[in-house]
């Protein structure tokens, strides 16, 4: 069995026991159907938060000319900020890359830090989760139902795609802290529980041969 040990980064060490407490408390849920006592706060206080690090990084991080004028349109949607009038080609991609600046800006004042580095670490380890989910090997799969395998779970294609599954990962977590305990079969409950679990693997040294 691998065994988890500190690095000594205690900032590293911190997220990798979240992700464990997370999985366990998942693990608990797919078995039982409910979370064991203090479990709703651990995901209120502590996962929900990391993941509101992870979409705050994705719209630090965003290269809007690396997107499509049709993604820059849908994410700016997804914000909730107004899409701007119809313009020529040029205009529209200028008026949206502005609307993405100003969100970029309201989220990086929140608070009085030189850099928003946590919140950047918290996308660009997501990301590297996403990537890595599908290539699980089967004994690392934990998951209750179905195949040993995550390979069906493909990483994001494109930052609409990373964007819609980090909020997933949202919606599902907030809908099991407040008692809405999903199905074992849903896709998305299987791909919230997959990141947790892939998450808990490369953030550990249980990664290393034992």
């Amino acid at each position: 069995m691998n065994t988890f040990e500190t690095t000594g980064f205690a900032e590293f060490d911190r997220l990798a026991d979240l992700f464990r407490r997370t999985r366990r408390l998942l693990d608990v849920l797919s078995a039982t159907g409910s979370l064991p006592e203090g479990g709703s706060d651990v995901l209120a206080t502590q996962t929900l938060p990391h993941v509101e690090d992870m979409e705050e990084g994705f719209r630090i991080r965003l290269r809007a000319s690396a997107a499509e004028l049709s993604e820059l349109r849908q994410l700016v949607l997804q914000a909730g900020i107004a899409a701007p009038e119809a313009r020529d080609p040029a205009e529209q991609r200028a008026a949206l890359i502005e609307a993405m600046h100003e969100l970029g800006r309201d989220y990086g004042q929140r608070e009085i830090l030189p850099a928003p580095a946590r919140r950047l670490a918290a996308i660009e380890h997501a990301r590297l989760v996403f990537a890595l989910l599908p290539a699980t090997p089967p004994s690392e799969v934990h998951f209750p139902l179905g195949l040993r395998s995550y390979a069906d779970i493909s990483a994001p294609r494109s930052a609409t795609e990373l964007s819609g599954r980090i909020e997933e990962l949202e919606r599902s977590l907030w809908a099991i802290a407040t008692g809405r305990p999903p199905r074992l079969h849903e896709g998305s409950y299987r791909r919230t529980y997959g990141f947790f679990d892939a998450a808990a693997r490369i953030s550990s040294t249980g990664l290393l041969p034992s």
